[in-house]
């Protein structure tokens, strides 16, 4: 996975490949490389997702 990729980018990139997927778009020898991608694409949004909630509630307790 591209390490300069940005959440929102992956985001816009699984919406196209839902939407390809979804119109009946993709032919049958590249749905399996589609799905993987997308796959792919998750994990990195759910890893950021974890990571930016765990700033946040890092930032949020109080100063000991």
């Amino acid at each position: 996975m591209n390490k300069e990729l940005t959440y929102e980018a992956a985001m816009q990139r699984l919406e196209a490949l839902a939407r390809e997927m979804e119109a009946g778009q993709v032919p049958i020898d590249e749905l399996a490389a589609k799905l993987q991608e997308a796959q792919q694409l998750l994990r990195f949004c759910q890893d950021k997702l974890t990571k930016a909630d765990a700033e946040v509630q890092k930032l949020l307790q109080p100063n000991e």
